[in-house]
């Protein structure tokens, strides 16, 4: 009896020596939930407009004494730029002779037919040599005649018709040889295009063109009493 009470004793005591488990000791919380940490650090900073426009600046948190770093990308604060030159200035005639093929390709040699909307309008530069001034005076129907004393005709030298909306000039007499020829005609700053058609006898009253109406209608006159006489420049182009 006193046997087994013995065995019974010695078997407790060598079930519990083995059920303590060896090197256990109290969990260190410390470290728990660091990296998760570290995650919603990096996902939730916010980094200051300094910092992004500079383009080259890191943005930093601190997570229990551990920094984490994250570089901005440059190309967030890149920006483009375009620059737009201006348009040059133009020379953009008034009126153009559109019945005569040649004047309009006279005019598109030394002007701008078809300007861009934001060219600034220029006048052309008449002291350049090329031009001469003189005194310009005005006809029409009603006033022109046959060379016999008929008025109200539609007679030129050129044999083309003179109309209310001829953009065309008479030169003097002695200048007969410029009919057929292009004269460009500027006054305050604005380009008429003229097909010479028809001579005159003004040249002895100092008038260098007579001007057809649609010349000097363009010019803003409304009649050729209205215009009467006054300073151009011109050039036979």
């Amino acid at each position: 009896m006193v046997c087994f009470v013995l065995i019974m004793a010695m078997t407790v005591v060598a079930f519990c020596s083995v059920g303590q488990a060896q090197g256990s000791k109290q969990e260190d919380s410390s470290t728990l939930g660091l990296g998760s940490s570290r995650a919603q650090a990096v996902d939730t900073q916010q980094l200051s407009s300094a910092q992004r426009a500079s383009g080259v600046a890191d943005a930093s948190s601190s997570v229990d004494g551990v920094t984490v770093t994250e570089a901005v990308d440059a190309t967030e604060a890149t920006q483009r730029s375009i620059t737009v030159k201006d348009p040059d200035p133009v020379v953009v005639p008034i009126a153009v002779d559109d019945t005569n093929a040649l004047a309009k390709q006279k005019a598109n040699e030394v002007c701008t037919l078809d300007p861009l909307p934001t060219a600034p309008r220029v006048a052309p530069d008449v002291n350049d040599g090329t031009w001469q001034s003189g005194v310009a005076s005005a006809y029409s129907i009603e006033t022109n005649d046959d060379g016999q004393g008929n008025f109200g005709v539609t007679n030129t030298a050129s044999g083309i018709a003179l109309t209310h909306q001829s953009i065309t000039v008479a030169v003097p007499e002695d200048k007969s040889y410029l009919v057929g020829s292009i004269c460009e005609i500027c006054y305050n700053g604005k380009v008429v295009i003229a097909t010479v058609t028809d001579t005159g006898g003004f040249a002895k009253y100092g008038r260098a063109l007579d001007l057809a109406p649609g010349v000097y209608k363009a010019f803003g006159a409304s009649s050729y009493t209205d215009w009467g006489t006054r300073n151009v420049y011109y050039r036979f182009i």
